[in-house]
């Protein structure tokens, strides 16, 4: 087993916004970074004046939303993050449940730190460490049209519990998805 951390991968440039930032300026400065970078910007991540994380905005949220809404508006504030000082083994699981292309690392203040993206969580695990969390991550979403499923609505935020498709949005008529299938 290796003693790797999340802070031992991690790289320590994520992208981050204030709430109050509207979405048109946020897709200015995800632009300018992706000019000087050689990686992909998958979240976005809203911090407060302490660099405490309050909240993650995926691209395709960004792209989705109004440009004169604020960041905050748009972000959720249930993020899924790892500590520092979490092994790259737990990082690994983390992945595979949520599915996630990268997660915000924190410190014991919860600020954030940096991201760890998957490939380099996978890169750090030993062979059959990396290929239990292939496994475990590259799979369908189980469905049974009698169960019912919870959807979210891209474009208000509405949560609602349904069996089979809800079609639209009951509030705004916007595309809903399930909140089972990721979203990158």
């Amino acid at each position: 087993m290796s003693s790797v951390t999340a802070g031992d991968i991690l790289n320590d440039d994520p992208t981050v916004f204030d709430s109050e930032l509207d979405v048109d300026a946020a897709i200015d400065i995800i632009r300018k970074s992706a000019a000087d970078s050689s990686g992909t910007v998958y979240y976005g991540y809203v911090v407060d004046t302490d660099e405490r994380l309050e909240g993650v905005v995926s691209l395709r949220e960004l792209l989705n939303a109004p440009g004169n809404k604020s960041v905050g508006e748009v972000a959720t504030d249930r993020v899924v993050s790892v500590e520092t000082t979490d092994s790259v083994q737990y990082v690994g699981r983390v992945f595979s449940k949520h599915q996630f292309m990268a997660l915000p690392v924190v410190d014991d203040e919860e600020r954030l730190v940096g991201v760890v993206r998957a490939d380099a969580a996978i890169e750090a695990l030993d062979e059959q460490e990396s290929k239990d969390v292939l496994i475990q991550t590259i799979r369908d979403i189980p469905y049974d049209p009698s169960e019912e499923r919870t959807f979210e609505c891209f474009e208000c935020g509405t949560i609602i519990q349904r069996i089979g498709t809800p079609g639209e949005c009951p509030k705004c008529g916007g595309d809903m998805r399930h909140r089972g299938t990721p979203i990158e």
